[in-house]
């Protein structure tokens, strides 16, 4: 069966071909994901760049060897924090992109179609009568 598409302006058509959508809506997800992780990679490279500005510029300042550990481990602390918190989120965004693109490709597999293929719950079936802007009915 052949689908009709409107590519720059002129209708072309193509051959059905269910893998295709699949593939190419597989590679749709796997863009948004690597997109999504490496912007909060770089947001998290930035933050630890940052906080290891801050510890060598601290650690400039400390006169003793008492100081200078106090400074290290504050400074290991707040690195043990920000990678398990690095790694919720990872693990967050994991799950949420894979169980929303896993429901939105459900309807490949049989289940119900996307929302905006579905029609809207007060559309007239086929074959009933229509009403027209002045409340009378129009012949189908």
């Amino acid at each position: 069966m052949q689908d009709s598409i409107r590519a720059g302006g002129e209708i072309q058509s193509r051959l059905a071909n269910p893998f295709l959508d699949l593939a190419v809506a597989t590679l749709e997800a796997q863009l948004k994901a690597w997109q999504t992780y490496h912007v909060e990679g770089t947001r998290f490279v930035a933050k630890r760049l940052r906080a290891d500005l801050e510890y060598l510029r601290a650690l400039g300042h400390c006169s003793d060897m008492q100081s200078t550990g106090e400074c290290q481990r504050a400074w290991f602390r707040e690195m043990q924090k920000d990678y398990g918190e690095e790694w919720g989120r990872i693990a967050a965004t994991g799950f949420t992109l894979t169980f929303g693109d896993l429901s939105r490709l459900g309807w490949m597999f049989g289940q119900r179609p996307p929302k905006e293929t579905q029609e809207a719950p007060n559309a007239p079936q086929k074959g009933q009568p229509q009403k027209s802007p002045s409340g009378l009915q129009a012949a189908a």
